[in-house]
């Protein structure tokens, strides 16, 4: 009996034993789970930095678009695309020998009317002096009607012969101008400092 007695004592310790370690292990871990970590600081004011991840694409902040205004082949290509250049460098040369042609014959045609115009104006004088002249005689009876007006006729086409070769010579000076403007057109140059950012060589 008394053997029992102490037996049972042994187990009832034994459990408390083992519950209070259980109690304490579980605890712990707990305790452990539980922590958290505070950071702390003063008030201040600051710059608040923010870093964004995102894809872009650069521009240059002057582009110099290159786009031939006459057609031709292309000689001289200095420069590529994205290429920074500055004010009046070369950036496209065209074939020039057909505008040099076209500003020869222009050249040749505004010539031509020149001189065209210049005996206009000379056969208008004889014309006028022809008209004055027998102007009196028909006024003193000395010719007939007929004369005089075969005389005025001549002065009148001469007046609109002269006022033709003025026109020619005013088409001639367009038609010259436009091809000097063309043949300028040849050789392209940068207006300014920048990025060239675009060439167009489909040229005809």
């Amino acid at each position: 009996m008394a053997n029992s007695k102490k037996r049972r004592k042994t187990l009832v310790f034994s459990l408390i034993g083992l519950v209070l370690v259980a109690l304490t292990v579980g605890a712990i871990v707990k305790k452990r789970e539980a922590v958290v970590t505070i950071q702390t600081e003063k008030v201040g004011r600051r710059n608040l930095t923010e870093i964004v991840v995102a894809s872009g694409k650069i521009q240059p902040v002057l582009q110099v678009k290159i786009s031939p205004e006459v057609s031709g082949e292309i000689i001289e290509l200095p420069v590529k695309e994205g290429a920074c250049v500055s004010k009046g460098d070369l950036l496209v040369k065209i074939k020039p020998d057909f505008y040099i042609a076209n500003r020869n014959q222009a050249d040749a045609g505004y010539k031509s009317s020149l001189a065209g115009k210049a005996t206009s104006e000379a056969q208008l004088r004889k014309a006028e002096a022809e008209y004055k002249r027998n102007e009196d005689l028909f006024r003193q009876k000395l010719i007939s009607a007929s004369v005089f007006d075969e005389v005025k006729a001549a002065y009148d086409v001469a007046e609109a012969q002269l006022t033709n070769a003025e026109h020619q010579v005013e088409m001639a000076r367009a038609n010259l101008a436009s091809a000097d403007e063309s043949l300028a057109k040849t050789t392209i140059v940068s207006p300014l400092t920048g990025t060239v950012s675009k060439l167009n060589s489909q040229l005809g």
